[in-house]
């Protein structure tokens, strides 16, 4: 179900697996649609709001719907900023909260939201939206805790 757009002075969290990172920074790739995907998913960090940042990344921690490798990271960029770099290719860009229910082996997410209107080719456009999105990237937070 996909709720409310996601203020444009919020952060969001995306997992990134370790082949994504190189000298420590996301690579474009790791904002890549996966076939039969029109969206991408995300984690809307001040969902919990009223915790600190790293209360909000625990939180965040605890409902991953996919295996978080030791390598991975929680690559943080804000909302506003992102969609401002992306204005002049993808003025229709959309962050959305778009919770997630239980399941038999999945908590409910309430703080998972999309980015909706990227492009779904591998154009040299596409590669370009990609890298943007990637320098947006503020913070790297361990995936896994400890």
């Amino acid at each position: 179900m996909t709720g409310k757009d996601i203020p444009d002075g919020d952060n969001v969290v995306r997992y990134i697996g370790g082949s994504f990172i190189e000298d420590g920074r996301v690579t474009g790739d790791a904002f890549c649609l996966t076939s039969g995907r029109d969206r991408l998913s995300v984690n809307w960090l001040e969902y919990f709001a009223g915790l600190e940042k790293p209360e909000q990344i625990s939180e965040i921690r605890k409902l991953p719907r996919l295996k978080m490798g030791v390598n991975g990271r929680l690559a943080e960029f804000n909302v506003g900023a992102t969609k401002e770099r992306l204005q002049d290719k993808l003025p229709g860009l959309r962050f959305v909260n778009s919770p997630l229910d239980a399941t038999e082996i999945h908590p409910a997410d309430p703080s998972h939201g999309d980015i909706i209107g990227l492009p779904q080719d591998d154009s040299a456009e596409s590669n370009l939206i990609r890298d943007r999105i990637a320098e947006c990237v503020t913070e790297m937070h361990p995936a896994r805790e400890g």
